[in-house]
């Protein structure tokens, strides 16, 4: 098991537990991402209404509109995954988690769905998943916070099989 596989199957399951959830003023079920936040959707570039070779100058900022990507839960691989003599590997895996919503609200929204990825991955069994929770994790808010933009953390470490050396018979 890789971890772009521990990615996709953390991605799946996030995707599933959050479904019915309703966070933020729009009350939008978060979107789940692995490794970054896409790129933002930016407002279309027609050429035929153009009327010159010379399009016209570019705005350098968005007009005010909800950002589509909030709420969100990333899925990042931190580090080197390790294997040790017990013979498994363990494999790092952040959640970084963003909701949207002024003072408390936003705050709040984070906190609850940080909790609720929590406790799903420690209370339930992942019937087909190769690899396992180890404790502790570790959570937290961000220090510097963007109101109305919230953001929080989760570290993980995960339990995969290592690999066996093979004894080849007749040499190489």
């Amino acid at each position: 098991m890789t971890p772009s596989m521990i990615m996709d199957q953390l991605q799946k399951y996030l995707q599933d537990i959050t479904q019915e959830m309703a966070l933020g003023p729009d009350r939008l079920r978060p979107n789940v991402y692995k490794v970054d936040l896409p790129a933002r959707a930016t407002p279309g570039y027609d050429p035929e209404t153009q009327e010159t070779d010379i399009p016209p100058p570019v705005e350098s900022t968005l007009p005010e509109e909800r950002d589509e990507r909030w709420p969100f839960i990333i899925v990042v691989f931190t580090g080197p995954a390790e294997d040790n003599e017990d013979g498994y590997r363990t494999v790092p895996m952040d959640f970084i988690f963003g909701c949207e919503g002024t003072g408390p609200d936003g705050y709040m929204d984070v906190l609850h769905l940080m909790e609720y990825v929590r406790a799903s991955l420690l209370r339930e069994t992942y019937e087909g998943w190769s690899f396992r929770l180890s404790r502790p994790l570790s959570m937290g808010f961000d220090e510097e916070q963007a109101d109305p933009f919230w953001t929080g953390y989760m570290s993980t470490t995960w339990e995969v099989p290592s690999i066996e050396e093979e004894v080849w018979k007749h040499g190489f």
